[in-house]
This record gives structure tokens, sequence and C-alpha cells, in this order.
């Protein structure tokens, strides 16, 4: 459909206006609203996290297609709310305690909202016991903990071995990432897996649940 097509390109442009317009349009045209985020916004946003994997872009880029995204999604979300959603897993995501950077951690949020996930967000300095305490009420698939700071580092190691030996095991799948960390630290943490990055993450997460 044409419309879904201009709504791909606006995102993968950074076109907020136009984004907001085109999801407009495509909900009077009475397009389903999962035709809308899978074939105008996840594509976009796919294609977006490649072209940063690829250095084709970078952050500042990924960051105004992420605002893009946010902004038609803003338009969306009242009508996904009336109708009957299909998730593909719920995810908790938070940076580690003592670091308050939330950039990286708010694309992630938001990209993985948009590929169809359920999202919460706890925010940034994050106790390993406010990890806990989500996971045990939200049963998520999946734990992202975000890290920017390399001094912060040993609290991403205490909340995983804090986690696992609290009894978080293979039902809930942990993922980390940030500019300090690597896929040799994740593995010596014990993580389930790490991501270079908020397109990467998506398609890791995926991989994890089998999807």
């Amino acid at each position: 459909m044409k419309i879904l097509e201009q709504l791909y390109d606006s995102i993968l442009n950074g076109k907020m206006d136009e984004s907001k317009t085109y999801t407009q349009q495509a909900l009077e045209e009475n397009i389903p609203t999962d035709e809308i985020i899978l074939q105008g916004m996840n594509l976009a946003m796919e294609e977006v996290g490649l072209r940063f994997s690829r250095n084709e872009i970078f952050l500042p880029e990924m960051m105004i297609a992420a605002r893009a995204m946010k902004s038609a999604m803003e338009i969306l979300e009242p009508h996904i709310v009336k109708e009957t959603k299909t998730s593909l897993g719920k995810i908790i995501v938070g940076t580690v305690e003592g670091d308050l950077h939330d950039v990286g951690k708010n694309l992630v949020c938001m990209m993985f909202k948009g590929a169809g996930f359920d999202v919460v967000d706890l925010g940034v300095d994050v106790p390993k016991e406010k990890f806990l305490e989500s996971i045990q009420q939200e049963s998520p698939q999946l734990l992202g903990i975000s890290a920017l700071l390399s001094t912060t580092l040993p609290n991403v190691v205490e909340t995983i071995a804090f986690l696992r030996q609290s009894g978080v095991d293979g039902n809930c799948k942990i993922l980390v990432g940030g500019a300090p960390v690597t896929e040799k630290f994740a593995s010596d943490a014990k993580a389930d897996g790490y991501a270079a990055d908020a397109g990467s993450a998506i398609q890791l997460a995926k991989k994890l649940l089998g999807k």
C-alpha cells in the first residue's frame, strides 16, 4: 500500500511530522494497526538498525529515525489498545545502578516497542533488587541491562550474579549492551546475549525466543 511505503520512508529519513501524518492517513484508510506497525514502522527501524550496524549512518541519524517512529506510535497507540494484539514477548529494560545515561536505553525501548514487544522501562540507576522485583512481578521473557560508563561494568556483573542466585533462570534471557560492553564481557558476566546496538538487540531477542 502506498501510504505504508510513505510511512516507511518518513521514518527511515527521520521526518517526524510526515510520520504522524501518514500514520493518521493509514488509520483513516482502515489499514489494521498490525499492518501499519509491521510494514510501515518495523521494516523502517530494522533497516535503520542494519544501516547503523554497517556504519552507513550514525547515532544522531538513528535517534532522529527513532523519534519519528515514536511520534507515529503516539498516533497509533490509542487504537492498538482497542484491538487484540499479539505480542512477541515482554522485555524489562534498565540502566544499571550508578549509571544515569538513558539515550541508548530509550532507543532500545522504542525499537522493541515498535517491533511488537511489551516493554517495561525501569529507567536509569536501577538497583539489582529493583530488577529482581520487576522480573517477579512482570514475568518477562527478556531482561535488558544497559551500561554506558566503564566504571559501572562491575555493577552489571553483580546484578546478573544476584539475579542468578535469586532464581532467575533461562525462562528470562538476560541481554547486556552499551558502549563499554563487549561480547567477551557479556559471556564472562554470564549474560545470555550481547548486542552492540539497538538494531542487533531486536534480532538477538527474536533469535533467543525462536521468533
